[in-house]
């Protein structure tokens, strides 16, 4: 299995709808482009720039990850060698829709972020943003 088909399968056991392409038309949600892809966990990784503040995946019920195939990586470990020592202010591994349980394990869904969360996966870019630049494509609700 290609790390792609990796990624969709994980992200949508992790509770992510998963698109190819077209982003869903969604009011009111919150949209943001994942600098990266983890194929092992289907996770995406969010990181905090002017251009991409973190209330746009924290803030609204529904969130959209724009995520390039060629950014999917195999796990963490190839993520923090992708990133090196130019660590942004935040960094968020997203693993599906915001989850939380009482005392009593009683889980319950959106209470501390989004409780709907949908990934695109998009065509590879042109050429792979570099930290700064990844940042900058940030695209807004």
């Amino acid at each position: 299995m290609n790390l792609l088909d990796e990624f969709a399968r994980n992200a949508e056991t992790a509770g992510f709808v998963v698109h190819r392409g077209a982003a869903p038309e969604i009011e009111g949600a919150g949209i943001s482009r994942a600098m990266f892809g983890l194929a092992d966990t289907g996770s995406v990784v969010l990181a905090a720039a002017p251009g991409e503040p973190r209330a746009r995946s924290l803030l609204p019920a529904v969130h959209v990850s724009l995520l390039a195939e060629d950014r999917i990586l195999p796990g963490l470990a190839e993520l923090f060698e992708a990133v090196g020592d130019d660590l942004p202010s935040a960094l968020a591994i997203v693993t599906g829709p915001s989850r939380s349980a009482d005392i009593e394990q009683h889980l319950v869904v959106g209470v501390h972020g989004p409780g709907e969360v949908h990934v695109v996966l998009t065509p590879a870019a042109a050429s792979p943003p570099t930290m700064s630049e990844g940042q900058s494509l940030g695209h807004g609700s």
